[in-house]
Protein backbone atom coordinates (compact mmCIF):
# COMPACT_ATOMS: atom_id res chain seq x y z
CA UNK A 1 0.00 0.00 0.00
CA UNK A 2 2.94 2.18 0.51
CA UNK A 3 4.27 4.74 2.88
CA UNK A 4 0.69 7.43 4.27
CA UNK A 5 1.07 10.75 3.48
CA UNK A 6 -1.17 13.41 3.87
CA UNK A 7 -3.90 12.02 6.35
CA UNK A 8 -5.61 14.67 6.44
CA UNK A 9 -6.73 14.26 3.00
CA UNK A 10 -7.25 10.35 3.43
CA UNK A 11 -10.76 9.11 3.31
CA UNK A 12 -12.35 5.89 4.74
CA UNK A 13 -15.76 4.89 3.25
CA UNK A 14 -17.61 2.10 5.48
CA UNK A 15 -20.07 0.54 3.24
CA UNK A 16 -22.70 -1.53 5.06
CA UNK A 17 -26.27 -3.09 4.94
CA UNK A 18 -27.19 -2.93 8.35
CA UNK A 19 -25.83 0.35 10.18
CA UNK A 20 -22.50 -0.14 10.02
CA UNK A 21 -21.43 0.21 13.76
CA UNK A 22 -19.73 -3.29 13.42
CA UNK A 23 -17.19 -1.94 10.87
CA UNK A 24 -16.61 0.99 12.73
CA UNK A 25 -15.54 -0.39 16.03
CA UNK A 26 -13.23 -2.51 13.77
CA UNK A 27 -11.85 0.82 11.59
CA UNK A 28 -11.74 2.91 14.54
CA UNK A 29 -10.00 0.53 16.85
CA UNK A 30 -7.33 -0.21 13.67
CA UNK A 31 -6.86 3.51 12.88
CA UNK A 32 -5.63 4.08 16.27
CA UNK A 33 -2.95 2.29 15.45
CA UNK A 34 -1.60 5.22 13.03
CA UNK A 35 -3.18 8.23 14.66
CA UNK A 36 -5.45 9.27 12.08
CA UNK A 37 -8.76 10.92 13.86
CA UNK A 38 -11.85 9.18 13.46
CA UNK A 39 -13.57 12.03 10.67
CA UNK A 40 -12.00 10.12 7.99
CA UNK A 41 -14.56 7.83 8.15
CA UNK A 42 -17.62 7.90 6.17
CA UNK A 43 -20.59 5.57 6.85
CA UNK A 44 -23.09 4.28 4.00
CA UNK A 45 -25.43 2.76 6.18
CA UNK A 46 -28.76 0.04 4.57
CA UNK A 47 -27.02 -0.28 1.48
CA UNK A 48 -27.92 -3.39 -0.76
CA UNK A 49 -28.66 -2.13 -4.81
CA UNK A 50 -26.23 -2.64 -6.99
CA UNK A 51 -26.65 0.90 -8.22
CA UNK A 52 -26.23 2.46 -4.74
CA UNK A 53 -22.98 0.69 -4.25
CA UNK A 54 -21.76 1.58 -8.10
CA UNK A 55 -22.40 5.39 -7.41
CA UNK A 56 -20.46 4.84 -3.71
CA UNK A 57 -17.62 3.22 -5.12
CA UNK A 58 -17.38 5.90 -7.88
CA UNK A 59 -17.40 8.54 -5.10
CA UNK A 60 -14.41 6.26 -3.48
CA UNK A 61 -12.52 6.49 -6.36
CA UNK A 62 -12.65 9.93 -6.93
CA UNK A 63 -11.10 10.74 -3.61
CA UNK A 64 -9.00 7.56 -4.15
CA UNK A 65 -10.80 6.21 -0.50
CA UNK A 66 -9.54 2.82 1.58
CA UNK A 67 -13.17 0.73 0.77
CA UNK A 68 -14.54 -1.63 4.26
CA UNK A 69 -17.42 -3.39 3.93
CA UNK A 70 -19.72 -5.41 5.73
CA UNK A 71 -22.43 -7.49 4.02
CA UNK A 72 -24.48 -10.28 4.41
CA UNK A 73 -25.24 -11.30 1.01
CA UNK A 74 -22.38 -13.29 -0.47
CA UNK A 75 -23.41 -12.12 -4.07
CA UNK A 76 -23.06 -8.66 -2.71
CA UNK A 77 -19.91 -8.92 -1.42
CA UNK A 78 -18.61 -10.23 -4.50
CA UNK A 79 -20.30 -7.40 -6.05
CA UNK A 80 -18.31 -4.77 -3.80
CA UNK A 81 -15.14 -7.41 -4.78
CA UNK A 82 -14.84 -7.04 -8.71
CA UNK A 83 -15.83 -3.69 -8.71
CA UNK A 84 -13.42 -2.57 -6.06
CA UNK A 85 -10.67 -4.87 -8.31
CA UNK A 86 -11.66 -2.88 -11.45
CA UNK A 87 -11.46 0.62 -10.42
CA UNK A 88 -7.74 -0.16 -8.26
CA UNK A 89 -9.78 1.03 -5.25
CA UNK A 90 -7.65 -0.40 -1.61
CA UNK A 91 -10.69 -2.45 0.23
CA UNK A 92 -11.45 -4.45 3.25
CA UNK A 93 -14.10 -7.44 3.40
CA UNK A 94 -14.74 -7.23 7.29
CA UNK A 95 -17.56 -9.93 7.22
CA UNK A 96 -17.37 -11.96 4.05
CA UNK A 97 -13.99 -14.30 5.27
CA UNK A 98 -15.41 -15.06 9.05
CA UNK A 99 -18.61 -15.65 7.46
CA UNK A 100 -16.96 -18.45 4.87
CA UNK A 101 -14.38 -19.88 7.40
CA UNK A 102 -17.41 -20.61 9.94
CA UNK A 103 -19.80 -21.98 7.13
CA UNK A 104 -16.99 -24.45 5.79
CA UNK A 105 -16.49 -25.52 9.72
CA UNK A 106 -19.87 -25.77 10.64
CA UNK A 107 -21.00 -27.42 7.46
CA UNK A 108 -23.51 -24.87 7.34
CA UNK A 109 -24.82 -22.33 4.59
CA UNK A 110 -25.07 -18.70 6.22
CA UNK A 111 -28.61 -17.16 6.37
CA UNK A 112 -27.00 -14.10 4.52
CA UNK A 113 -29.57 -11.79 6.37
CA UNK A 114 -29.21 -8.59 6.59
CA UNK A 115 -31.68 -8.16 9.45
CA UNK A 116 -29.31 -10.28 11.24
CA UNK A 117 -26.54 -7.83 11.27
CA UNK A 118 -28.97 -4.78 12.48
CA UNK A 119 -30.07 -6.51 15.37
CA UNK A 120 -26.65 -6.44 16.17
CA UNK A 121 -25.63 -3.52 15.18
CA UNK A 122 -29.17 -1.90 17.24
CA UNK A 123 -27.95 -3.98 20.14
CA UNK A 124 -24.67 -1.95 20.44
CA UNK A 125 -26.41 1.59 21.04
CA UNK A 126 -29.04 -0.46 23.29
CA UNK A 127 -25.91 -0.92 25.59
CA UNK A 128 -24.61 2.56 25.13
CA UNK A 129 -27.92 3.79 26.26
CA UNK A 130 -27.85 1.53 29.26
CA UNK A 131 -24.40 2.70 30.64
CA UNK A 132 -25.36 6.08 29.78
CA UNK A 133 -28.40 5.76 31.89
CA UNK A 134 -26.93 3.63 34.46
CA UNK A 135 -23.66 6.71 35.10
CA UNK A 136 -26.30 9.15 35.63
CA UNK A 137 -28.93 7.48 37.93
CA UNK A 138 -25.67 6.07 40.15
CA UNK A 139 -26.02 6.18 44.08
CA UNK A 140 -29.70 7.39 43.97
CA UNK A 141 -29.23 10.03 42.37
CA UNK A 142 -32.99 10.36 40.72
CA UNK A 143 -35.01 7.38 42.60
CA UNK A 144 -37.79 8.46 39.94
CA UNK A 145 -36.15 6.22 37.51
CA UNK A 146 -36.68 3.14 38.76
CA UNK A 147 -40.31 3.41 36.72
CA UNK A 148 -37.31 2.57 33.89
CA UNK A 149 -34.50 0.63 34.96
CA UNK A 150 -34.41 -3.24 34.42
CA UNK A 151 -32.98 -3.67 37.71
CA UNK A 152 -32.86 -2.08 40.76
CA UNK A 153 -29.83 -2.55 43.37
CA UNK A 154 -30.05 -1.88 46.72
CA UNK A 155 -26.82 -2.05 49.64
CA UNK A 156 -24.58 -0.88 51.82
CA UNK A 157 -21.76 1.27 51.10
CA UNK A 158 -19.16 -0.39 49.83
CA UNK A 159 -20.87 -4.03 48.52
CA UNK A 160 -19.86 -3.45 44.85
CA UNK A 161 -23.45 -1.37 44.18
CA UNK A 162 -21.71 0.56 41.37
CA UNK A 163 -19.21 -1.57 39.83
CA UNK A 164 -22.31 -4.20 39.63
CA UNK A 165 -24.78 -1.45 38.36
CA UNK A 166 -21.66 -0.78 35.48
CA UNK A 167 -20.63 -4.17 34.03
CA UNK A 168 -24.87 -4.96 33.82
CA UNK A 169 -25.21 -2.47 31.92
CA UNK A 170 -22.20 -2.99 29.53
CA UNK A 171 -24.37 -6.13 29.30
CA UNK A 172 -27.14 -3.69 27.69
CA UNK A 173 -29.37 -3.25 31.24
CA UNK A 174 -30.57 -0.09 32.43
CA UNK A 175 -29.90 -0.09 36.63
CA UNK A 176 -30.09 2.46 39.12
CA UNK A 177 -28.50 1.72 42.76
CA UNK A 178 -29.56 3.33 45.59
CA UNK A 179 -27.55 2.97 48.91
CA UNK A 180 -28.74 1.49 52.35
CA UNK A 181 -28.41 3.86 55.07
CA UNK A 182 -29.91 3.45 58.75
CA UNK A 183 -30.62 7.52 58.86
CA UNK A 184 -32.28 7.92 55.58
CA UNK A 185 -35.47 6.06 54.31
CA UNK A 186 -35.83 3.99 51.57
CA UNK A 187 -37.53 6.19 48.48
CA UNK A 188 -41.47 5.01 48.30
CA UNK A 189 -40.75 4.83 44.24
CA UNK A 190 -38.91 1.62 45.23
CA UNK A 191 -41.87 -0.36 46.73
CA UNK A 192 -43.92 0.60 44.01
CA UNK A 193 -42.22 -0.97 40.73
CA UNK A 194 -42.16 -4.71 40.13
CA UNK A 195 -40.50 -6.16 43.32
CA UNK A 196 -38.81 -8.96 41.34
CA UNK A 197 -36.34 -6.19 39.70
CA UNK A 198 -34.73 -5.55 42.70
CA UNK A 199 -31.91 -7.42 44.23
CA UNK A 200 -30.26 -6.37 47.76
CA UNK A 201 -26.57 -6.98 47.72
CA UNK A 202 -25.10 -8.26 50.90
CA UNK A 203 -21.77 -9.05 52.74
CA UNK A 204 -20.15 -10.68 55.75
CA UNK A 205 -19.73 -7.62 58.00
CA UNK A 206 -15.67 -8.27 58.93
CA UNK A 207 -15.20 -8.12 55.31
CA UNK A 208 -17.13 -5.01 54.81
CA UNK A 209 -15.28 -3.19 57.46
CA UNK A 210 -12.04 -3.82 56.11
CA UNK A 211 -12.90 -3.00 52.61
CA UNK A 212 -14.08 -0.03 54.28
CA UNK A 213 -10.92 1.07 56.15
CA UNK A 214 -9.00 0.65 53.06
CA UNK A 215 -11.15 2.98 51.55
CA UNK A 216 -10.63 5.61 54.37
CA UNK A 217 -6.89 5.41 55.33
CA UNK A 218 -5.75 8.11 53.26
CA UNK A 219 -8.57 10.17 55.21
CA UNK A 220 -7.90 11.79 58.89
CA UNK A 221 -10.96 11.48 60.26
CA UNK A 222 -12.90 10.23 63.08
CA UNK A 223 -16.19 8.47 62.26
CA UNK A 224 -18.23 5.41 63.18
CA UNK A 225 -18.16 4.41 59.51
CA UNK A 226 -15.79 1.48 59.96
CA UNK A 227 -16.88 0.61 63.71
CA UNK A 228 -17.84 -3.16 63.37
CA UNK A 229 -20.99 -2.84 65.76
CA UNK A 230 -22.47 -0.22 63.50
CA UNK A 231 -21.47 -2.61 60.59
CA UNK A 232 -23.55 -5.68 62.37
CA UNK A 233 -26.47 -2.53 62.78
CA UNK A 234 -26.15 -2.13 59.36
CA UNK A 235 -26.43 -5.39 57.91
CA UNK A 236 -29.25 -6.37 60.68
CA UNK A 237 -31.62 -3.35 58.94
CA UNK A 238 -30.73 -5.11 55.72
CA UNK A 239 -31.86 -8.08 57.01
CA UNK A 240 -34.62 -6.84 58.15
CA UNK A 241 -35.88 -5.06 54.98
CA UNK A 242 -35.29 -8.04 53.12
CA UNK A 243 -37.62 -10.75 55.45
CA UNK A 244 -40.38 -7.90 54.80
CA UNK A 245 -39.76 -7.66 51.51
CA UNK A 246 -39.81 -11.42 49.99
CA UNK A 247 -39.60 -10.70 46.64
CA UNK A 248 -36.19 -8.98 46.83
CA UNK A 249 -33.31 -11.32 45.46
CA UNK A 250 -30.65 -11.35 48.21
CA UNK A 251 -27.16 -11.58 46.52
CA UNK A 252 -24.23 -12.22 48.74
CA UNK A 253 -20.93 -10.43 47.61
CA UNK A 254 -18.58 -11.79 50.26
CA UNK A 255 -15.36 -12.35 48.16
CA UNK A 256 -17.23 -12.48 45.06
CA UNK A 257 -15.61 -11.26 41.39
CA UNK A 258 -18.04 -8.18 40.21
CA UNK A 259 -18.91 -11.02 36.98
CA UNK A 260 -19.73 -13.51 39.27
CA UNK A 261 -22.10 -11.24 41.41
CA UNK A 262 -23.49 -9.76 37.97
CA UNK A 263 -24.01 -13.55 36.66
CA UNK A 264 -26.05 -14.12 39.55
CA UNK A 265 -28.41 -11.03 39.67
CA UNK A 266 -29.20 -11.83 35.75
CA UNK A 267 -30.23 -15.61 36.53
CA UNK A 268 -32.33 -14.70 39.52
CA UNK A 269 -33.94 -11.76 38.00
CA UNK A 270 -34.51 -12.93 34.22
CA UNK A 271 -34.27 -16.41 34.85
CA UNK A 272 -31.11 -16.88 32.50
CA UNK A 273 -27.08 -16.62 32.74
CA UNK A 274 -25.12 -14.64 31.16
CA UNK A 275 -21.26 -15.06 30.36
CA UNK A 276 -18.80 -12.06 30.68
Amino acid sequence: MGEVNDQEHKKVFIISDGIGQSAMNVLKASLIQFDVPSSVLRVFSRIDSPARIRGILEKAKEVNAFVAFTIAKHETRELVHQTCQEMGLFYHDILGPPIEKLSTYLGVKPMESANLLRKVDSKYFERIDAIEFTMKYDDGQDVHKVFEADIIILGLSRTSKTPTSYLLAQQGYKVVNIPLMPEVPIPKEVFEVDQNRIVCLIMDSEVLQKIRRTRIQHYKTESTYTDLRRIFDEMEMVYDLTKKNKQWHIVDTTNKSVEETAREIISMVFGHSQEF
